[in-house]
């Protein structure tokens, strides 16, 4: 199985567990509406924050790099729970095999960045518009991760944390507020990166069991 096609249908196992079936309608299990696009615009947005933009302060201040990789994966969810919602997965697949920069070039991303915001933000004043726009943003998207050297593979395992941890948090009390965060004295993302770090082979269900086996609340 190509790794867009797995990420698709591990994005859609947590959307039901979190959201319920009925999500693909649009709205949650208890009823509340939901907008990918603003989910998308909103990430986007912060994405543009990991970029030394300001003119009036840090002006010798380096881009953070790494952030803006994590907001390009939770930009990815949603892209991907759009996609499932509109019915239409298999159109991400032509990018498996993007090739990458071999430069990341800080201000051609924020403008890249600035264009999935308008285009997000557009359809959701104009959801006639909805179905180009998700075509559009996920070639955008791909365009984002080309620019930060980032290929498919990379995506998968960035992802694969994100979603694995997601699925261990929602278990394990997360919106019952029981759920605890810091794993001896460090923030549980940081110990799933470090797990993936040192197991990069590992699937959806080692990585999880790998979870539990740190997890001491």
């Amino acid at each position: 199985m190509n790794q867009i096609k797995q990420m698709f249908e591990l994005q859609q196992k947590l959307n039901d567990a979190t959201n319920g079936i009925i999500w693909t309608e649009g709205a949650t299990k208890d009823g509340r509406h939901i907008s990918w696009f603003r989910c998308i615009y909103m990430e986007a947005a912060e994405a543009i924050d990991s970029f030394n933009w300001k003119h009036w302060k840090n002006i010798d201040g380096q881009p953070d790099l790494d952030n803006a990789k994590v907001e390009l994966v939770d930009i990815w969810h949603f892209i991907m729970s759009e996609a499932i919602h509109f019915g239409d997965t298999r159109f991400a697949e032509a990018y498996e095999n993007m090739e990458p920069e071999k430069e990341i070039d800080p201000e051609l991303m924020v403008e890249i960045l600035e264009e999935m915001v308008a285009v997000s933000a557009g359809a959701t004043v104009d959801v006639d518009k909805a179905q180009d726009a998700l075509y559009k943003v996920t070639g955008i998207f791909f365009k984002a991760l080309a620019n930060m050297n980032m290929d498919v593979p990379e995506l998968y395992k960035r992802y694969l944390v994100k979603n694995q941890l997601n699925t261990f948090r929602q278990d394990h009390g997360y919106k019952e507020g029981t759920y605890v965060k810091i794993w001896d004295a460090v923030e549980d993302n940081v110990v799933a990166f470090n797990i993936m770090d040192e197991h990069p082979d590992l699937t959806p269900e080692q990585l999880y069991k790998k979870l539990e086996a740190e997890y001491k609340p």
